[in-house]
């Protein structure tokens, strides 16, 4: 037995090269998704040439549809077993398919305005399936492969790490990519880097399904019926209180993501600023992941999650109220409140499989794919509310693409893109004060499972 694939009946020590390759596979799907969520609205309204309004229905069409396929998925792989395992599999389908679907979905094709709309919608809704498929399975991987909590926050911290790194390459070559390939033409542009940027991520994903195993490999008598599976997220309270964290927070995040470009280049008037502050932001945000690993064996998981927001709230509403003018100062607060969105990412991981544990401690039933594809589905529908809300918001304060924007309008954008979601932030500490998984109580769930499993080996 190789020294990263421990027995179901033990405390699941990692490598540094599973965890390593782990990582690995939130710089795929990061690279890939990351295009969506930063450039999609700006590529929609100004060079795919939606409407603010259409572009802002047709996002919050495809995340309805999320609503009801997220779910689907989550309790398909949860009960589909093969050699390879119950979730790796599907990793690969999806990242072949959301490579396919991402390239598609920045093609600017010659239709008619009406044809035109369909296009966007049906490529986006099916590259927010396909990439269910992938997410769902890439995240429930985790919970299997280890049931020690201290490992759960290491090894997310490596997929904080690694989705911090990816938004260094997003924000460092997405507009350059778009410019040099484009040759000025931005729709050959982004439609040529969507493609590059989904064949880098297929061999990353190669290395997860190539060394990260599922050590926690429930018998068939365990798996949850659907059910069970519905059960398990609608009664587990530490659960829904981290999911209504994660809504908020994710709103926050990537609604500010998705319209920050538009900062940039109006309220700032600093376009040539983009990639040098996407590329800050990415690499802050590694700093802070890096940092939290550290942290983590001092402080609570939600005391960490906790101080992160604060910090990031704080950051945002001192970046509203200083002057455009001021780019020394709006790059210090962005570094800083990039820092404390690294603390997240490994903490919100960790806590959801200290929820699967709990659960199954509770019920004898692992549902891993119903409850990681909560985490899914809330990453989308966050995106979507923010994201099509500020479609929305954009075109009600006045917003004319490529035009020199009036004085409400460039207000406006400075509301959207660092008011509203430090709010958010401030709104999203309330519920953590109600989840009650302490470090402690988690540590004991895994003893408890460890010793389970020890009395199945044995029977």
């Amino acid at each position: 037995m190789k020294s990263d694939e421990v027995s179901v009946g033990k405390i699941s020590k990692l490598s540094f090269k599973t965890k390593f390759s782990y990582g690995i596979g939130d710089l795929a799907s990061n690279i890939s998704w990351g295009l969506v969520s930063s450039y999609l609205l700006i590529f929609y309204t100004d060079v795919y040439g939606l409407s603010a309004a259409v572009a802002g229905t047709l996002i919050l069409i495809a995340r309805v549809w999320d609503i009801f396929i997220d779910p689907i998925v989550g309790l398909f792989v949860e009960r589909r077993d093969s050699k390879f395992g119950r979730f790796r599999p599907y990793i690969l389908i999806g990242a072949v398919l959301t490579a396919i679907f991402n390239t598609l979905t920045f093609v600017t094709p010659s239709f008619s305005d009406t044809a035109k709309i369909a296009y966007a919608c049906i490529t986006y809704i099916i590259l927010g399936t396909v990439y269910s498929v992938v997410s769902i399975s890439y995240g429930a991987l985790a919970t299997v492969m280890t049931n020690d909590t201290n490992e759960r926050t290491s090894l997310n911290s490596f997929r904080g790490f690694f989705a911090s790194i990816s938004n260094v390459i997003v924000g460092a070559s997405v507009m350059p990519l778009v410019s040099i390939l484009g040759n000025g033409n931005n729709q050959i542009g982004y439609a040529l880097t969507a493609l590059v940027l989904s064949l880098i991520s297929i061999p990353l994903y190669l290395m997860v399904i190539k060394n990260c195993k599922e050590v926690i490999q429930p018998p068939k008598s365990q798996y949850p019926s659907i059910k069970e599976s519905v059960m398990a997220v609608a009664t587990n309270k530490p659960l829904l209180m981290a999911m209504i964290f994660l809504l908020l927070m994710f709103t926050a995040l990537f609604g500010r993501l998705g319209i920050v470009v538009f900062y940039y280049i109006y309220v700032l008037g600093r376009p040539d600023l983009i990639a040098l502050l996407m590329m800050g932001f990415g690499i802050f945000t590694a700093l802070g992941a890096i940092l939290v690993s550290f942290l983590a064996n001092h402080m609570e998981k939600k005391t960490l999650l906790i101080v992160s927001c604060g910090i990031s709230a704080v950051g945002l509403i001192a970046m509203y109220f200083t002057p455009s003018a001021n780019v020394m100062m709006i790059t210090i607060l962005t570094l800083v409140y990039s820092i404390s969105v690294g603390f997240c990412s490994p903490m919100i991981f960790s806590i959801i499989g200290d929820c699967i544990d709990d659960n199954e401690c509770k019920t004898g039933k692992r549902a891993d794919g119903a409850i990681y594809s909560m985490t899914s589905l809330i990453t989308k529908v966050s995106s979507a509310i923010i994201g099509g809300l500020t479609a929305f918001s954009l075109a009600s304060i006045g917003y004319v693409p490529n035009a020199q924007q009036s004085a409400s309008a460039i207000n406006g954008i400075n509301i959207v893109v660092n008011v509203i979601p430090a709010v958010l932030y401030i709104a999203a500490m309330l519920p953590l004060f109600l989840y009650g998984i302490s470090k402690a109580r988690a540590m004991e769930n895994s003893k408890e499972l460890e010793r389970r499993r020890n009395n199945i080996l044995n029977v």
